[in-house]
């Protein structure tokens, strides 16, 4: 991303994004944004940083109606902007460590709990000092997609993928052997049931 004065502010506003998403596990609004201290732009013009940054792969929306988070781009170069700029000048981070950062999330793409496991180790070597870290509550999380999988003849699952990052697979099985109509339409109305809902009321 080019360095110009709008591009400085679609920076800061990622930053304010990861952050908060980082901390809460929930998708950021523009008005979440606009009224934290230090924001002075307007809520729409957040939101058309937002979108930009969306269009350029920092960000994503995992629904229409909802908020914002980052993906892996949007990662890395919060990450590159951390290192080359406040920290690197600070001279907290030397080489090794930044080249440990970059490597991260070169290969952060696991499931939630391995990517909690890496990232508490990560930091523990980074600070000399025990690190804990800990995902969004189970029961808060929602439901992002929904898809009813045949194993074979009898015995099927549901995955789900949840606003959390997990993915949790519930056994099943078929009364008969199943078309792929009837496991399309399987699909369609778990994901009616469950939309709406947080993972302990729909899966």
């Amino acid at each position: 991303m080019p360095t110009s004065g709008a591009d400085d502010r679609k920076i800061a506003i990622l930053r304010r994004v990861i952050e908060h998403y980082v901390s809460t596990g929930q998708p950021v609004g523009s008005s979440h944004i606009a009224a934290l201290p230090g924001i002075s732009v307007s809520a729409a013009t957040i939101r058309n940083d937002m979108a930009a940054l969306e269009a350029e792969g920092y960000l994503a929306q995992p629904h229409t109606s909802a908020g914002r988070v980052p993906t892996d781009k949007g990662y890395r170069l919060y990450v590159d902007h951390l290192t080359s700029t406040d920290v690197a000048k600070a001279g907290r981070f030397d080489a090794v460590q930044r080249q440990q950062l970059g490597d991260f999330f070169d290969t952060a793409h696991f499931r939630l709990e391995e990517t909690l496991h890496r990232t508490s180790l990560l930091l523990s070597q980074l600070t000399n000092y025990t690190a804990v870290v800990t995902g969004p509550a189970a029961d808060e999380a929602q439901v992002r997609s929904v898809q009813v999988v045949a194993l074979n003849d009898r015995i099927g699952t549901v995955v789900a993928v949840l606003s959390s990052g997990e993915v949790v697979n519930e056994p099943i099985e078929f009364d008969q052997v199943p078309t792929e109509v009837q496991i399309s339409r399987a699909t369609e109305r778990t994901w009616a049931s469950s939309a709406a809902g947080p993972v302990t009321t729909a899966v």
